[in-house]
């Protein structure tokens, strides 16, 4: 999609690629998400088909969430720990077949997570001889996310009713105009949608990729749909309280410390996957760090990555993301504090030049969830 994004968006560099940074403005684009729907590329990401009678047994012992439990037509997320119970990716599983998965991971950790998946398999393979066949289609595919309550809308217009589309993590398998397309219900926003991957689809020939595109946004048109880029998808993520790799998640953070330790994300008691060990032992332990959710309480500086935060006058950590919310139209972020702070304290200080700005610790999702986000009303 590079052609069509250089001529419309203003691109910047991302994870190794020239990416739109936004459209029109990063507020117009947040707002139509918020309020109807957008249209992001996400081709950057990794994709890669996992396959053969023992790619279930294989993938759960790579993740700590139990993968039996994922039934055809259904994706799960989930992460990849290091030995010493790190994240090394979040990600995302769609089971297509029975012995047919699909894995979606992040673009900065695109070459990361391949060598890693290949290295666990060699290793897997001196034990016992595997039916896993690893596929990489991160660049003969191209993928788009439809987020907002209308997504559901542009679609039923796409297909004229003529499909049964996904439900909330939902996933389906289709040839559409003769094009291959995989449609599942999940995003990035916090929003109903849903992320469409194009198949067979390469830099050479974008025929297939283009042709989506612009059906998406033509049958849009009537619902006002934005093509959004990265600042939307960031801003609208951080609203809902989903992390992003290389800032709220990294190889030194376990899931205890991230809030992501529970079912189905983890199942502590599964025989074994990669990280186990040492995940049984933080677990008999009170952690030493906790995440919140910020909002400024004036208009003014935002929280930004890497700002320190004070309690009471005294550091008990940093912001991990911030930004502006074009939505609460305040300062935002998600940090990580001493756990020994009070969940209840209320108001911390981070610090922009020199002086101290005040910010409310507040629960994810951070906007009003009776009239926005995926579960509204």
């Amino acid at each position: 999609m590079y052609n069509w994004h250089s001529k419309h968006g203003d691109l910047i560099e991302f994870a190794g690629f020239e990416m739109p940074v936004m459209f029109s403005s990063i507020k117009e684009e947040h707002l139509a998400v918020r309020n109807s729907v957008g249209l992001f590329d996400v081709s950057h990401m990794g994709r890669m088909w996992i396959r053969g009678k023992d790619a279930e047994k294989f993938l759960n012992f790579l993740v700590p969430r139990d993968l039996t439990k994922t039934k055809v037509g259904r994706a799960s997320y989930t992460f990849m720990l290091n030995e010493q119970a790190g994240f090394k990716d979040d990600l995302v599983f769609e089971r297509i077949e029975q012995n047919n998965w699909l894995m979606v991971w992040n673009a900065g950790n695109l070459m990361k997570i391949k060598h890693w998946i290949k290295t666990q398999y060699e290793f897997v393979n001196i034990f016992c001889q595997i039916d896993v066949n690893l596929v990489d289609i991160s660049t003969t595919s191209a993928m788009f996310a439809l987020q907002g309550p209308k997504a559901i809308d542009v679609l039923k217009r796409v297909f004229n009713n003529s499909i049964n589309l996904p439900n909330s993590w939902g996933v389906i398998s289709i040839t559409f105009n003769n094009i291959d397309l995989i449609i599942s219900g999940t995003g990035y926003t916090g929003e109903a949608g849903y992320e469409i991957i194009v198949l067979n689809t390469t830099n050479k020939d974008p025929s297939a990729a283009e042709i989506i595109w612009e059906l998406l946004l033509n049958n849009g048109e009537e619902f006002n749909i934005k093509p959004c880029g990265l600042g939307a998808r960031d801003s609208l993520r951080l609203e809902a309280g989903y992390h992003l790799y290389g800032n709220d998640l990294n190889e030194s953070l376990d899931p205890i410390t991230a809030g992501l330790y529970f079912p189905p994300f983890i199942h502590i008691l599964k025989e074994n996957f990669v990280g186990k060990a040492v995940l049984e032992i933080l677990e008999k332990n009170k952690p030493k760090k906790k995440r919140i959710g910020l909002i400024a309480i004036k208009k003014g500086p935002s929280p930004r990555g890497g700002q320190k935060l004070y309690y009471e006058g005294n550091e008990i950590g940093q912001v991990s993301s911030g930004g502006f919310s074009p939505l609460l139209e305040l300062g935002i972020g998600m940090g990580y504090i001493d756990a020994s702070v009070p969940s209840d304290s209320g108001i911390v200080q981070f610090e922009v030049r020199g002086k101290m700005h005040d910010a409310q610790i507040r629960n994810f999702p951070l906007f009003d969830q009776k009239k926005y986000g995926k579960n509204r009303g």
